[in-house]
């Protein structure tokens, strides 16, 4: 006996598919592996080269000093590799790998045993089997340098970015790796004011794009700072943010399709993105959030923004919204937060915080890292997929 089912059932357990299908859930990710004697931890920084291939980068600390935290995570397990040896209290804020063979680590390091010796940049590289460091150009005397991102566009091109400072004024601080070394990159600078970049994404040769904060050091008030790269020289960007405004993440949808983020703090803080696109940068207020701290670009109708919200009692959960080329959602990740041990130590405290996030455009898998509270700052990553 034949079954028969009509054109309308089959076009409903279509949809019912459908819609199991595009919903993917928030799992954690098991906890990295961290050595004995660590009072606290933290992630800053992930990049996926695929699914079963990530690094994620930040810090831990002992009771005398900071140390750098790189592992890898294979889909199943994490393996943490052996580090060349840096100067006491170095960190790593950014990450990223053009392939399984070739990933960078950058980051600063801030002598303990000197206190006011001003602080260095670190770069480090993995051929796939070694990490080791990298030189960077000589920096003037006396200043003190972080670098806090890095975009690889090719094996041979790529940028990192961070600030240099003399005293109390910082400027913007950009190197690019070609022909085998790191080089100052010229920046613009802004008279009266002191600033750094904490975000860079490298499009293509011609279009790079780095955000950050620069105060007016007469006013005290912070703006979003955007610089652009055309192939031959960084200049600033046309855009105007409230007073109190911080950029902290930088995404490239598409040609000409651009995204930046932060924050705006007056009486209280709100996330806070604009949107670049012939018609010159937007403001696309997000859903709700108190900072975004990372975007996700899979194409000009696919992009991510990830943060946090805080909530009552000083509390802090994760933040998620997805653009459809239309508009922004909010999703939640389902994930649990908890109560804090009587105070939130570092930006983002919620059993969840996500401070940098990253994408495997063929799944459409997100990761996003940061660090808890309870019952010691530890680091945590988080996955949709």
């Amino acid at each position: 006996m034949k079954i028969r089912i009509s054109t309308a059932a089959i076009a409903a357990l279509a949809l019912v598919a459908a819609a199991g299908a595009a919903a993917p859930k928030w799992t954690f990710v098991p906890a990295v592996p961290l050595p004995a004697g660590v009072a606290n931890s933290q992630l800053r920084a992930v990049t996926a080269v695929s699914a079963r291939d990530l690094w994620v980068g930040g810090a831990w600390w002992d009771k005398t000093q900071v140390h750098p935290l790189l592992a890898h995570w294979d889909g199943t397990a994490w393996t943490v590799p052996a580090l060349p040896a840096l100067p006491q209290d170095a960190y790593l804020t950014g990450v990223d790998a053009v392939g399984a063979g070739d990933v960078w680590a950058v980051g600063s390091t801030a002598p303990g045993l000197a206190p006011n010796s001003p602080s260095t940049p670190s770069v480090l590289h993995y051929d796939g089997l070694t990490w080791r460091p990298v030189p960077t150009p000589a920096l003037p005397a006396g200043s003190a340098n972080d670098l806090d991102a890095i975009d690889m566009r090719t094996a041979g091109d790529g940028w990192a970015v961070g600030e240099t400072s003399t005293g109390s004024l910082a400027q913007p601080l950009i190197l690019r790796w070609r022909a085998g070394e790191w080089i100052g990159s010229p920046v613009p600078k802004s008279a009266g004011a002191s600033g750094g970049l904490v975000a860079v994404a490298a499009a293509a040769a011609d279009d790079v794009w780095a955000v950050g904060t620069e105060v007016d050091t007469a006013t005290g008030a912070g703006h979003g700072l955007v610089l652009h790269f055309d192939g031959a020289t960084w200049s600033r960007a046309e855009l105007s943010t409230p007073a109190g405004t911080t950029l902290d993440a930088v995404a490239v949808a598409g040609p000409g399709d651009v995204w930046a983020a932060g924050r705006t703090c007056g009486l209280a803080c709100a996330a806070a993105v604009w949107h670049l696109t012939a018609a010159g940068w937007q403001p696309v207020p997000p859903i709700g959030g108190t900072e975004v701290a990372a975007l996700v670009a899979f194409g000009p109708d696919d992009v991510w923004t990830l943060g946090y919200q805080l909530l009552p009692n000083n509390r802090k959960a994760d933040h998620v919204e997805h653009w459809d080329g239309k508009r922004f959602t909010a999703e939640d990740t389902g994930l649990p937060t908890l109560p804090p041990p009587g105070g939130n130590q570092g930006e983002l405290g919620s059993a969840t915080p996500i401070f940098a996030a990253a994408g495997v455009p063929e799944t459409g898998e997100l990761w996003a890292v940061g660090w808890s509270d309870p019952p010691a700052v530890a680091p945590r990553m988080i996955h949709r997929g």
